[in-house]
């Protein structure tokens, strides 16, 4: 079963017990549903830590990653090449970049 699911299905497991709960205590329906909505959000919170780190990696990889274009690249060539005050040759087309690139590689 989808981490997202189980995950999903046990808040609201919570959810529902403590509002049972507060509706046998006696409290109004708004305040029992108030109250139920925090208590199930700080046992969740407590009590579901690994289900919520299962969630949000399953959710990180599905993310496509962000797409680096030539354009983007060069753009910002020139600003860390202004923000820098050490004389730098700026590369003048995509082309030069990338030749200079393949020169001196940026340590990663």
């Amino acid at each position: 079963m989808k981490a997202w699911l189980v995950y999903t299905l046990a808040r609201l497991g919570i959810f529902a017990a403590a509002l049972v709960v507060l509706f046998v205590i006696g409290l109004p329906w708004y305040w029992a549903t108030i109250g139920a909505a925090l208590i199930g959000l700080l046992v969740s919170y407590i009590a579901l830590p690994r289900l919520r780190s299962e969630v949000t990696s399953s959710l990180a990889s599905r993310r496509p990653r962000p797409a680096h274009d030539a354009d983007s690249d060069f753009e910002d060539d020139f600003v860390d090449a202004e923000d820098s005050d050490a004389p730098m040759t700026r590369p003048v087309s995509d082309a030069d970049r990338h030749v200079d690139r393949r020169e001196h590689p940026a340590a990663d």
